[in-house]
């Protein structure tokens, strides 16, 4: 996968919707017109997204999902796959009731594709959580991409993530054990939760890709075996 063409590409959409917004109100509808041509010829995506609904109303479950349509076969299935590891984790754990999960697509390119999942529930010895997940996928590989994978020099993207941290009123920086990520954009956002036992909400920190692309890697890998 080309994360680097796919960032680009998201930079040039936005520059070219921005250049419209500049035209004034002689022919506004024409121009968005023709920004709307240029954004597809930029990129026509070469495959479809259905959502998906996993009930059980014995526990008072939804969970809506995406599924991937008209895509090679094999790749297809190990990232519909991936994307149903969110029913999997929710749905057909008993510890969990109670749960309203849905999702948004962040990011949909032919490289990449970042769903962004969010909900409530509760959970048995717990009570109410706040749900989010994520599933970013190498559309060339079928392969998720995730913090470990990403980071290829964790210390300096720490550094940044600290002092982005630190102007959001974190004082201490990050203080997590686990770090996930999306893509959104030209950007990466990294989340987590607060080590304090009392923490509920999430912690979103948002990076230009530009500030880090030197140290994340480029490529995810050769097509998915399994």
């Amino acid at each position: 996968m080309n994360l680097k063409k796919a960032v680009i590409s998201t930079v040039l959409i936005t520059s070219i919707a921005l250049s419209g917004c500049t035209v004034g109100s002689l022919n506004n509808k024409q121009h968005e017109n023709e920004i709307k041509s240029q954004v597809e010829e930029t990129e026509k995506l070469n495959y479809s997204i259905d959502k998906e609904l996993f009930k059980d109303e014995s526990r008072n479950i939804a969970i809506y999902y995406p599924q991937i349509k008209n895509y090679s076969e094999k790749l297809m299935n190990n990232m519909n796959k991936s994307l149903q590891e969110i029913v999997n984790i929710y749905g057909n754990d008993k510890a969990y009731t109670d749960i309203s999960i849905d999702y948004k697509i962040t990011k949909s390119s032919n490289d990449i594709l970042s769903v962004l999942f969010k909900g409530k529930g509760n959970l048995s010895d717990i009570g109410e959580i706040n749900i989010m997940q994520s599933i970013n996928l190498d559309m060339a590989s079928s392969n998720e991409m995730n913090y470990e994978n990403l980071i290829k020099d964790r210390e300096a993207v720490m550094k940044i993530l600290n002092e982005k941290a630190k102007k959001q009123g974190l004082k201490d920086g990050i203080e997590a054990e686990g770090i996930r990520i999306y893509f959104k954009d030209s950007n990466v956002v990294f989340y987590y939760m607060p080590l304090d036992d009392s923490a509920k909400e999430f912690i979103e920190i948002t990076v230009p890709y530009e500030e880090i692309k030197e140290y994340i890697n480029e490529s995810f890998g050769e097509e998915s075996a399994n």
